[in-house]
């Protein structure tokens, strides 16, 4: 009710006057029954008066009014204010208060020492309400200190928990980067990194790394030479998820990077160091994918033929050139004889668990779209390539944000090259079909769990609106649309495609289908008969 009060005086001139004078009841409120709880404070209470504290509180409120029964608090009680309760306080302060020097000076030691807690929620609550603080902090002198103070157990080995590593790696990560935390944190972390043996706690500190190195990078520095020498440590270490982790890491960074003069200028040196131990693993993976896919070591492999040509190509070293004509990363990606290739293989991609891999996958995938678009549409590697992406889109073992990122990488490739892919996808409905309906159990389909149910979110990526079309910066011909609506006549039928309607599909992509059967009754005609015929299995599929 006060914070309602507040929000309502806040809004009126003469009301406000009467409640500024006023101010102290209220922090003494908020500092003897909220603070002061002895017992876990609920959500709505906590969150109470955010209105009074948006509209009311000043920097010296914040010094004088709160901070000293805070502090004393952290000490008394961290198991309650660390639960939810402070968090609220510091996202109402407005975005004027500079909360820099009373991390620095006040609050940055108590919360340390509850980063050791054995009790997990004290240290997560800790860790949330550090970051709830570091929102309001933009003073970079004294941002740089608190860096220092977190850095320093970190990269002296002062901290026997890996749950402290991880957490102090986090609190780095968070706050506002400069020039001078990246030259002090980037070849520190990385130093903490190559001797880390802990995995959650490797996982937060190459985080935290990349996250120092994509900065400096971004802003004119090339990748450190510690950080060259832990990549290559990492890619040629004998535990396979450590090896795992930094080629994934490895893959993020050249990711986030699109400008080709960046990547010729600042990563040419990080790509030769690194070639020769990625095709170490490059090997390993294409000569045994199965035991690669047990492992979790193909991920590495996703993530070179991700990177390949799009940005390792890119960094214009002709020592990375070489490796990579040798590595033959497309026809070693693509391949379906003898045997299905690491990357289309159902067995390895069908028994993959984490987001991570799945991501990859569609990266690696989307990333020999333009060599896929080059063969015949029902060939062995179109439909195997086909069923991969489609499996990304329908599976149910891939989560919804991953299906939307498949989704969008699909139409990215078919806005590309739409006359291609369309044809590709569609091929690769009808032999996902076939699968269900002749119920082969080694088949995409049969691994995704989810019959046709999903093969709608497939269709839709490929038949886009005039409008998305236009945002993602391409066009197709209305020859093109037409063409991709008469190969869909069949297919597109909710007996076959649930949530799939035809005369919907055109007047999504923008195309009459009056006018269509008009102008094209014959080949119409000849879709129904190829796909009804006794002959359709042979003849289509």
């Amino acid at each position: 009710m006060l914070g309602v009060v507040a929000g309502v005086c806040a809004r009126l001139p003469e009301p406000k006057e009467i409640l500024l004078r006023q101010k102290s009841e209220f922090y003494a409120f908020y500092t003897r029954e909220i603070i002061g709880s002895k017992t876990a404070v609920s959500p709505h209470i906590a969150n109470g008066l955010n209105d009074f504290f948006e509209a009311f509180t000043t920097k010296e409120d914040v010094e004088k009014q709160i901070v000293p029964s805070l502090e004393k608090a952290l000490l008394r009680a961290p198991e309650i204010v660390l639960n939810g309760l402070i968090e609220p306080f510091f996202h109402a302060l407005p975005d004027n208060i500079d909360l820099s020097t009373i991390l620095q000076g006040n609050l940055l030691k108590p919360l340390l020492s509850n980063i050791k807690s054995t009790n997990a929620s004290i240290r997560h609550g800790a860790l949330s309400t550090f970051k709830a603080i570091v929102l309001k902090c933009h003073q970079l002198d004294a941002i740089a200190k608190v860096a220092e103070d977190i850095l320093t157990p970190l990269k002296t080995g002062k901290l026997p928990s890996a749950d402290q590593r991880a957490s102090h790696a986090e609190m780095l990560a968070v706050l506002p980067v400069s020039e001078k935390t990246v030259v002090s944190v980037t070849p520190a972390i990385a130093t903490a990194a190559g001797k880390e043996t802990n995995d959650v706690a490797l996982s937060a500190e190459t985080s935290t790394l990349l996250h120092y190195v994509k900065w400096g990078v971004s802003n004119g520095s090339e990748v450190p030479k510690p950080v060259i020498d832990i990549f290559v440590k990492g890619l040629s270490d004998k535990k396979i998820p450590v090896k795992k982790l930094w080629a994934t890491r490895l893959g993020e960074l050249f990711w986030d990077f699109h400008d080709p003069d960046i990547l010729k200028s600042r990563f040419s040196s990080l790509a030769e160091a690194v070639m020769p131990t990625l095709m170490d693993i490059w090997q390993e993976t294409t000569s045994n994918p199965i035991a690669a896919a047990q492992s979790g070591l193909v991920t590495a492999a996703y993530v070179l033929t991700a990177v390949s040509r799009s940005k390792l190509a890119a960094t214009s070293s002709s020592k990375v050139e070489t490796t990579l004509k040798k590595a033959l990363v497309e026809r070693q990606g693509l391949t379906m004889e003898p045997k299905p290739s690491f990357l289309l293989n159902q067995r390895i991609y069908g028994k993959l668990t984490s987001d991570n891999d799945f991501k990859w996958l569609i990266r690696a995938l989307s990333s020999l779209s333009l060599d896929v678009s080059a063969v015949e549409p029902d060939s062995a590697t179109a439909v195997g390539w086909s069923q991969a992406i489609i499996f990304c889109i329908c599976s149910s073992s891939v989560k919804p944000g991953l299906r939307r990122l498949a989704s969008q990488s699909l139409s990215k490739m078919y806005i590309q090259s739409p006359a291609q892919i369309s044809r590709i996808i569609v091929a690769g409905l009808w032999r996902w079909q076939q699968s269900i309906e002749s119920g082969d159990k080694d088949s995409a389909a049969a691994t995704s769990k989810t019959d046709n149910q999903n093969l709608h979110l497939v269709v839709k990526s490929i038949c886009l609106l005039p409008s998305d079309v236009e945002r993602m910066g391409g066009s197709i011909s209305e020859s093109i649309r037409k063409q991709q609506m008469i190969s869909l006549l069949v297919l597109g039928r909710p007996e076959l495609l649930p949530r799939v309607i035809w005369i919907d599909l055109c007047l999504r992509i923008g195309v009459d289908p009056g006018s269509l059967a008009e102008e094209s009754a014959d080949e119409l005609i000849q879709q129904i008969l190829d796909f009804t015929s006794f002959t359709e299995t042979v003849c289509k599929i």
